[in-house]
């Protein structure tokens, strides 16, 4: 049922490379170039393009197309990234991918194979300043799969269903998040509130609306510094960390920890509060200044020293817009200093000067905001149970412990 091959045996491995940066006829041109960056924090399975592009000059000068049906697997920063390629794509030097021999190994199982099995791969990384797997290291690794390729596409059948309605959940909450900012964009930054016509202006802005100092209209609640110890647990409250911030603003929870330690009143959440990043781990500045509302959870939350709780007279769902779609995340983002890590202190931002409309005007949106923000927490929780399933028969159909028939 199961066979031993070399990963050489049942596809070709294939790295990537960067085209000169320097060079802008290599860049912005049709075909996708993917770095790992791009993969992190992503949960779909398949990928059609990544955060840059090339030319086909660019394409000659430093890698090479992949074809549709590519397994994209990161090699190095971090081991263990995977995805499948869409449609034609290039990656830089991070990645080992395989292009797969469907006679041997069917493409979404070796996908699903992959992830069940990170931490065998991960073994084989070596290297003195951070883990790497090489391309005639890779070739050579071992994995036992089930031979019969019908099966292979059977269990990947199965496991892809759960996968698709997450897909399909994760379209739903797109389409969401973008009518929550288009409205507020309309609303506030464009200035077609409901009115609008008859509404008097001074100074480019509506009467009665103000710039006030964002440290007049919020205060700021540092969360807990922790040890290893303490979150190297199985149960206790909830730690709501920087994982759990997307890149530029929004909640995820799969990012969420347990925690056993000590903490403060002031330091815990609850559904509907606001917390922003201040911390980001790379010079991207994705997560510092980002904020998040935090979805329902049945026990305790508690949030890291990485974060802050920002509390406001104001609605919650108007200042997580305000930021998000109003382009004060990203400008108070610019406050954070580090040298590696980026650290932003919520002292920098409270003369920083934000506009705020009428309460009137405040309440009429969050009455139209709010119901659309209820259901993506539900789409959100729908993900996480989804996840949890399929993450439960993930090993069971790899192993064989639950028998498929083709």
């Amino acid at each position: 049922m199961y066979k031993e091959y070399r990963i050489s045996e049942i596809g070709e491995v294939v790295g990537g490379g960067t085209p000169s940066t320097s060079n802008e006829a290599y860049w912005g041109g049709d075909i996708p170039w993917i770095t790992p960056k791009d993969l992190a924090n992503y949960n779909s399975v398949y990928i059609s393009k990544g955060q840059y592009s090339l030319t086909e000059e660019g394409l000659r000068s430093g890698t090479r197309i992949l074809p549709r049906d590519t397994v994209l697997f990161t090699s190095r920063a971090p081991i263990g990234y995977v995805a499948i390629a869409q449609n034609k794509i290039a990656t830089n030097q991070g990645f080992k991918s395989i292009i797969c021999d469907e006679k041997k190994c069917h493409h979404l199982y070796l996908y699903y194979f992959l992830k069940s099995n990170l931490s065998y791969i991960k073994l084989f990384g070596s290297g003195a300043t951070f883990p790497e797997i090489s391309g005639s290291v890779m070739k050579k690794i071992k994995i036992n799969i089930i031979a019969d390729v019908a099966k292979q596409k059977k269990i990947a059948s199965i496991l892809s269903t759960y996968d698709d309605l997450i897909e399909k959940n994760n379209r739903k909450i797109a389409i969401l998040q973008e009518m929550a900012e288009e409205i507020y964009k309309e609303w506030f930054v464009r200035f077609r509130f409901p009115g609008y016509k008859t509404a008097k202006f001074k100074d480019g802005i509506p009467e009665r609306w103000k710039y006030r100092p964002f440290g007049e209209i919020v205060t700021c609640e540092r969360g807990i510094s922790y040890s290893s110890e303490e979150i190297d647990c199985e149960d206790g409250v909830n730690l709501i960390n920087l994982k759990n911030i997307n890149a530029y603003g929004g909640f995820r929870l799969d990012g969420t920890k347990k925690y056993n330690g000590k903490y403060k009143n002031n330091q815990v959440v609850q559904c509907g509060d606001l917390v922003m990043g201040v911390t980001d781990m790379t010079q991207d500045r994705r997560t510092v200044g980002a904020v998040a509302l935090i979805p329902p959870f049945d026990n305790t939350c508690v949030i890291s020293a990485d974060l802050i709780k920002v509390v406001s007279h104001i609605d919650n769902i108007f200042i997580y817009c305000l930021c998000k779609y109003g382009y004060y995340s990203k400008f108070f983002s610019q406050f954070a200093n580090g040298s590696n890590v980026l650290h932003l202190k919520p002292s920098s931002l409270k003369n920083q000067k934000v506009l705020i409309p009428t309460e009137e005007l405040i309440n009429k949106f969050v009455k139209i905001v709010k119901p659309i923000n209820d259901t993506i927490n539900n789409l959100n929780r729908q993900n996480d149970t989804l996840t949890q399933q399929r993450d439960l028969l993930l090993p069971r159909l790899m192993s064989g412990k639950l028998e498929v028939k083709a």
